[in-house]
C-alpha cells in the first residue's frame, strides 16, 4: 500500500484543521512500517547471500612468508630448531618435507578447494636437452604443504588440495615437491639417503647468522659444542649463503613453503637480494661465489615465482654474462682468462636461469663451448684440463675433476651418450669410482650428475658406491655436528681447508638430492636392448684387441693361422692327410722330410711378415737343430690350438 493510499479523501478535518504531510506519514508508518522494515532486511540479507555464493573465499594460510620483494618486511623470529638425530627419526623417503624434517609434531595440512585453480606452470622452451629436465613445474607451488596455487611436480603435479594442478609444459626443476615421491626410489634413493638429507638441512639451518647469511667460517659461532670443527678459510658471506640455501631449494623448499625452514630460507634470500649491487653482483665479484648466488636466486625464482627474486636473478645473470672472457671462459675475477672449474659453475648458473624462464644470451653459451674445446684432451676429446695452457704457455694435462665438470656441461649443451667424446669421458669417471679414501666431494658432486643423466648399469654402480660412502661418513652422533660432514676425518677432504664443513655438507646433501633435483637428460628406452656399461664395453674392446695382439705374437690369428687355413681341407679330398701333414708337405719344398728356416720363410704368407715367421719357426723347432720335423710341427700346432681354447678363442 502506498503512502498516498493511506490517506482517506473523505476523512473530515479535526478541530485543528486538515492533516499535514507529516501527520499522514506518521499514520502510515504506524500502520505499515513494521512490514516494510521486515521486507527491507530480508532483501538485504538475500542480496548479500547471493553475492557471497559467487565468490570463492580463500582461507587464511597460517604463517605465510612475506615476499622477498617486500624489502621493508622484517622476518619473524625463527623457532628454536631441535637437533635432528639421524638414527632415530622415522622418515619415509617418499614423505620428506618441511613438516617431517624435525622431530616436532607434524602439522595437519589445510584443506583447500583447488578445483578451479590452474597448476600455474610457466611454459618454457623444451627444445634439446640443454635445459635439463623432461617435465614442467608449477612455479607457484612446488613444495608440499598448503598448495594455494594448485599442485606442482612433473607433468601433472600432485598438490595437497582436493584436485591435482597441472604442471607447466617444457622443462623444470626435476621432481622437487610433487614428483619427489616417485623419483626417490625410481632413480636410486633410499630411506637412509633421505634421512641423511633431512639431517643435513637441519644442521645447516641451525648454523645460520642473525642477518640471514651463512659463513664458511662464522657458522662455528652457533655451535653448542666443539664437534663442528673445520671452518673454511675463504671469506664470502654471499657464496656461503648460496651454498647453504641450495640444498633447501633442491628439496623443493622455498620461502613460501610451510614448515620450520621457510623463515630461514626467506632470510637467506633477502640477504642476497639486499646485498646485490647495481651491476647485478652479489658476492664482491668473486666469480665462484657469484655463480653460486646466481644459481640460488634463479632456482628460488623458478620455484616460487617471486617477482622481486625474478628481477634480482635476471640482473645476476647479466653480470655473469658480462664477466665472461673473450675466449669463452670464466675465472676468479670478471674478465680473467677462464678455467674449467669456474666456467662450470657459471654455465650451470645460466642453465638454471633458462630453466626458470629468464633471458640468457645464446652467444655466451656458444663462447663457452669454444672454451671447453680448448681445454679438451684425450683421443676423442673426452678428457679435460683445468686450463688450456700452463703459466709457460704449454698445454696442460687432463684431470678427473675437470673431466666431470666438462662432461656435465657438454651434456647440457646437447651431446649424446653414444658420441665418442662422451664415451671417453664417462669411462674415465667409471675408472675413478667413489671411495672412502679420497673423499673428493667436489668430484662426486659433478660426476654423480653426469652418471645420473645416463640411466643404466654405470649409474647403478656409481650410485651404490657414492650413496653408501656419503651416508656412512655423515656425523650421526647426538652432538652439534649431527647431520654434517667432517672436512678433516677420517681423512682430509680436498677443498676442506678452503670451504670447510659448510661447503662439504652442502655438496654432500646436493649429491644425495640428485634423484629429484634434476630429471635425467636421457630417457631409458625400455623397448630397446638393455643399456651396456660404457666401461664394460671399453674393457671388452680392449680385451679383444689384446687377444688379437697376443694371438698374432703366438701364431694365433696371424701367419700360422693363415697357413693352417690354407691346409684345412677335408681329409677325404687330401688323401686322408691331416691338416698338419698337408701344411708340412707344402713347407717341405725339397721333400727331405724336414722344413728348414729357408723353406719356412719361402712360403708366400711368411714373406709378408718374415720377422714374426722366424719367431714361429724357432718355437716349432723344439730340439733347436735348425729344422722342423713333422712331429715337431704337429706338437706345435696342437699346443697352439690348446692355447686358443684356453682363452676362449675359436
Amino acid at each position: 500500500m502506498a503512502p498516498e493510499e493511506a490517506y482517506d479523501d473523505d476523512q473530515s478535518a479535526d478541530d485543528d484543521g486538515p492533516l499535514t504531510s507529516g501527520d499522514r506519514f506518521r499514520e502510515w508508518f504506524a500502520a505499515e512500517g513494521a512490514w516494510w522494515a521486515a521486507s527491507f532486511v530480508f532483501h538485504m540479507i538475500l542480496m548479500c547471500t547471493l553475492m557471497l555464493i559467487g565468490t570463492k573465499i580463500k582461507p587464511k594460510v597460517v604463517d605465510e612468508a612475506p615476499s622477498v620483494e617486500s624489502a621493508n618486511v622484517e622476518p619473524v623470529v625463527p623457532q628454536n630448531l631441535e637437533r635432528f638425530v639421524v638414527g632415530e627419526t622415522p622418515i619415509d623417503p617418499a614423505e620428506l618435507n618441511t613438516d617431517t624434517l624435525t622431530q616436532a609434531p607434524q602439522l595437519q595440512n589445510e584443506k583447500i578447494d583447488s578445483s578451479s585453480i590452474q597448476g600455474g606452470g610457466r611454459p618454457m622452451d623444451a627444445n634439446g636437452p640443454q635445459l635439463g629436465g623432461l617435465g614442467g613445474f608449477d612455479a607457484r607451488a612446488i613444495g608440499p604443504g598448503v598448495a594455494a596455487h594448485g599442485g606442482g611436480g612433473v607433468g601433472v603435479g600432485v598438490g595437497t588440495g582436493t584436485h591435482a594442478g597441472a604442471g607447466g609444459s617444457g622443462t623444470g626443476f626435476g621432481g622437487r615437491g610433487g614428483g619427489r615421491r616417485a623419483m626417490v626410489g625410481a632413480y636410486g634413493g633410499t630411506k637412509d639417503s633421505e634421512r641423511a638429507v633431512a639431517a643435513a638441512l637441519n644442521w645447516i639451518a641451525r648454523h645460520q647468522n642473525q642477518d640471514g647469511s651463512w659463513g664458511l667460517d662464522t657458522y662455528i659461532s652457533h655451535c653448542k659444542d666443539p664437534t663442528c670443527r673445520g671452518p673454511g678459510n675463504v671469506k664470502t658471506s654471499g657464496g656461503a649463503t648460496a651454498l647453504a640455501l641450495l640444498p633447501f631449494l633442491a628439496a623443493g623448499q622455498t620461502q613460501d613453503s610451510r614448515g620450520p625452514y621457510k623463515n630461514s630460507i626467506f632470510k637467506g634470500l633477502l640477504f642476497l637480494v639486499k646485498n646485490q649491487k647495481s651491476d647485478g653482483s652479489m658476492a664482491d665479484k668473486l666469480m665462484y661465489a657469484e655463480s653460486l648466488c646466481t644459481i640460488t636466486v634463479c632456482e628460488a625464482y623458478g620455484l616460487s615465482g617471486d617477482k622481486g627474486l625474478g628481477r634480482a636473478a635476471q640482473k645476476a645473470v647479466e653480470f655473469i654474462e658480462s664477466a665472461q672472457h673473450a675466449k669463452g671462459g670464466w675465472r676468479y675475477s670478471p674478465g680473467m682468462e677462464g678455467d674449467t672449474s669456474v666456467t662450470g659453475w657459471c654455465v650451470m648458473s645460466l642453465k638454471s636461469a633458462k630453466m626458470a624462464g629468464l633471458t640468457v644470451t645464446p652467444a655466451v653459451l656458444e663462447n663457452a663451448k669454444a672454451f671447453l674445446k680448448s681445454a679438451a684432451r684425450g683421443k676423442s676429446e673426452g678428457l679435460y684440463a683445468y686450463t688450456p695452457l700452463d703459466e709457460n704457455g704449454k698445454p696442460t694435462g687432463p684431470s678427473r675433476n675437470m673431466t666431470a665438470v666438462a662432461m656435465l656441461l657438454q651434456q647440457y649443451m646437447g651431446h649424446t651418450p653414444k658420441e665418442p667424446m662422451m664415451i671417453e669421458g664417462v669411462a674415465d669417471l667409471m675408472h675413478n669410482l667413489p671411495d672412502g679414501k679420497s673423499r673428493d666431494f667436489y668430484y662426486w658432486y659433478y660426476a654423480t650428475q653426469v652418471l645420473h643423466n645416463i640411466p643404466g648399469p654405470d649409474w647403478d654402480q656409481w650410485n651404490r658406491k657414492m650413496r653408501t660412502i656419503l651416508i656412512k661418513s655423515q656425523i650421526r652422533e647426538d652432538c652439534c655436528a649431527a647431520g654434517s660432514w667432517d672436512p678433516i676425518a677420517p681423512t682430509k677432504a680436498p677443498f676442506g681447508d678452503a670451504g670447510g664443513r659448510l661447503f662439504l655438507t652442502s655438496l654432500a646433501a646436493l649429491t644425495l638430492e640428485v634423484y629429484y633435483r634434476y630429471l635425467p637428460l636421457y630417457k631409458l628406452d625400455t623397448e630397446a636392448e638393455p643399456p651396456e656399461s660404457i666401461l664394460g664395453k671399453l674393457a671388452a674392446d680392449k680385451d679383444k684387441a689384446a687377444q688379437a695382439k697376443q694371438s698374432k705374437n703366438s701364431g694365433g690369428g696371424g701367419i700360422l693361422d693363415k697357413l693352417k687355413g690354407k691346409s684345412d681341407k677335408p681329409a677325404a679330398k687330401s688323401g686322408g692327410a691331416s691338416p698338419a701333414e698337408q701344411m708340412f708337405k707344402k713347407l717341405d719344398h725339397n721333400g727331405d722330410g724336414s722344413v728348414s728356416l729357408e723353406e719356412w720363410l719361402a712360403s708366400s704368407l711368411a714373406k709378408k711378415d718374415p720377422k714374426n715367421a722366424k719367431k714361429l719357426f724357432e718355437k716349432a723347432d723344439a730340439n733347436h737343430d735348425g729344422k722342423v720335423s713333422l712331429e715337431e710341427l704337429k706338437a706345435f700346432l696342437e699346443k697352439t690350438d690348446k692355447n686358443h681354447a684356453a682363452k676362449g678363442n675359436p
